[in-house]
């Protein structure tokens, strides 16, 4: 019995445990860490929630954005919903300009 105990125990500490899926309070650094599938969940849901303000708002365009926003140095304690903000507002006021 005690045999068949320590492998257990063994492969229950080595083996990966269930993955935590990003939430919008996660910080920038576990964007950065998590997986392309976990990003890509968390996009599109902002996407969905967003598209119908604005039609460029879709999971690509959040994905490519937060991954920016999460390149910067001083940005990784930021939270994920922080720079998801940021990329609102920056193509809002992108969309108010102008045209030339």
């Amino acid at each position: 019995m005690r045999r068949l105990i320590v492998p257990i125990l063994t492969a229950a500490l080595l083996l990966p445990g269930a993955a935590h899926a990003l939430s919008m309070t996660d910080t920038l650094q576990a964007w950065r860490e998590s997986s392309a599938m976990d990003r890509l969940q968390l996009a599109s849901r902002f996407g969905k929630s967003f598209v119908s303000v604005n039609e460029s708002f879709t999971a690509g365009y959040f994905v490519k954005c937060i991954d920016e926003v999460a390149g910067y140095s001083n940005a990784q304690k930021a939270r994920i919903e922080d720079a998801m903000r940021e990329c609102v507002a920056s193509q809002l006021r992108m969309k108010a300009q102008p045209d030339d």
